[in-house]
């Protein structure tokens, strides 16, 4: 719990990422990494609920179990994290994960170097494990939160939500098509890697770049628990 600055000081930031302003954030946990395609499969075989377009056979392809997930509309990451008695992170709860307290640009800090921390640029042209770049991990710990997917937040988009945002635990604007997206894909170039990035897609769209991972309050969670 504590404050951060969200957003882009930088006079070049996108208008979407500006005015920068200070948050405050009550404490949560978020997953240390992506929603895997091995965790899915449980999911389905469980419920019933539909698979991802492109798997075969209610299952995804052969050694991709420690990828992330993909092809999942927001609706099946909000369905997957009622199953798990959890929720979709906000989209100022991811950014203070990926971003910390210092400013800093990429989750890993100030540098970016191709190719050494992050799955992006089409380097590898798919996606990767999410315990694949361990010289990425976040200012909290937190796995991929640059490249490899998109992650799906909470939040209804809107591109102008940060000159009237909240300053306690915004959750984003009152409605709206599309919902955000954070953390940029291994299709993207460090532009789409920065912390402060946020762009948004239809909550029923499924693409192959983005999964999403889980939070919950820190409340719900309790020793022994």
């Amino acid at each position: 719990a504590g404050p951060f600055t969200m957003g882009g000081r930088d006079e070049d930031s996108p208008r979407s990422e500006r005015p920068a302003h200070t948050i405050y954030q009550s404490a949560y946990y978020i997953g240390k990494t992506p929603v895997t395609n091995q965790d899915y499969r449980e999911f389905v075989q469980c419920t019933g609920h539909r698979a991802p377009i492109h798997w075969q056979r209610g299952t995804f392809p052969p050694g991709a179990g420690k990828h992330p997930v993909v092809n999942v509309s927001w609706q099946d990451a909000r369905d997957y994290a009622d199953w798990r008695s959890a929720r979709l992170p906000t989209e100022s709860e991811w950014e203070k994960a990926a971003r910390g307290t210092d400013e800093r640009p990429y989750p890993w800090g100030t540098r970016f170097t191709e190719g050494e921390r992050c799955n992006a640029n089409n380097q590898i042209g798919t996606t990767t494990p999410v315990d694949e770049w361990p010289d990425g991990l976040s200012f909290y710990g937190v796995w991929d939160m640059a490249g490899n997917v998109y992650e799906w937040r909470y939040d209804h988009y809107d591109p102008q939500y940060y000159k009237d945002s909240p300053t306690t635990n915004p959750k984003g604007a009152d409605g709206g098509q599309e919902r955000v997206i954070r953390g940029g894909s291994y299709q993207e170039t460090r532009a789409a890697l920065c912390t402060t990035h946020r762009i948004g897609s239809s909550e029923v769209s499924t693409r192959d770049n983005i999964g999403f991972r889980l939070a919950m309050d820190a409340d719900d969670i309790r020793p022994g628990g």
